[in-house]
């Protein structure tokens, strides 16, 4: 039985492809970013203004972090005393380097800033380091989205036109492809009358056609563009 399926529009394919994905790449590229230029400004201004003070070391804590745990984040706890007499505490997290050279009740060089002195820092280093490599990773965020954005509104394009003038084919769904720790998202791969291949837009289990399924797909007639699914841009 032929199936009619509602035309979608460019947003309504780019929504399907999950290319928001893609948005919040940028938007969370942007934000490290914002995030890091903020820090790294405030550390330029102690490091132009700052006022150096002996410390005490007061704790040291490593904690697991990052994915399954592998990773640990070093913490030092320390308190100094300012010029105009004032005890301020702080903690911190370090390198693993700097962690180990250090011990509770032993000194450590504080810089501060004498307008706020809450503003300090036990290890320089490592923000200007952490600054670089925040950079370089928002600037792969960003890139990445993107490049990634581009190439879907490239695809949305390309699938539009097939279903517009591309060549109508037969094809039969020979498999599923299944998606994710849940299993709970696939697609479908087909076969043409051609002999080509393609594969269906992922999509929960439940709503993909069963294998042996005859469907129609719109294919590029000088075989350079992927074929699409019927379903997935809709009927001519």
């Amino acid at each position: 039985m032929q199936m009619n399926y509602k035309k979608r529009s460019m947003a309504d394919y780019l929504m399907l492809q999950q290319s928001w994905v893609y948005a919040i790449l940028i938007v969370a590229g942007l934000g490290l970013a914002a995030i890091k230029m903020s820090s790294y400004s405030t550390f330029s201004r102690v490091s132009v203004e700052g006022v150096e003070a002996v410390g005490l070391v007061t704790n040291k804590s490593e904690q697991r972090s990052g994915r399954d745990n592998k990773g640990k984040t070093y913490r030092l706890s320390y308190s100094f005393e300012t010029a105009d007499g004032s005890y301020i505490q702080g903690i911190q997290s370090v390198t693993e380097a700097f962690f180990d050279a250090q011990a509770v009740d032993g000194e450590i060089a504080v810089l501060y800033l004498p307008s706020d002195p809450q503003t300090n820092f036990v290890e320089p280093s490592k923000l200007t380091k952490g600054f670089w490599v925040a950079v370089f990773a928002s600037i792969g965020l960003i890139l990445g989205g993107i490049a990634g954005g581009f190439f879907a509104v490239s695809r949305a394009r390309e699938c539009i036109s097939l279903r517009e003038t591309g060549e109508v084919r037969t094809a039969t769904v020979t498999s599923h492809e299944i998606e994710g720790q849940k299993k709970e998202k696939g697609h479908m791969v087909w076969r043409d009358e051609s002999g080509d291949e393609g594969r269906s837009l992922v999509s929960p289990l439940e709503k993909l056609l069963p294998v042996g399924a005859s469907i129609t797909v719109f294919a590029d007639r000088q075989g350079h563009l992927k074929s699409v699914w019927e379903g997935d841009i809709g009927s001519r």
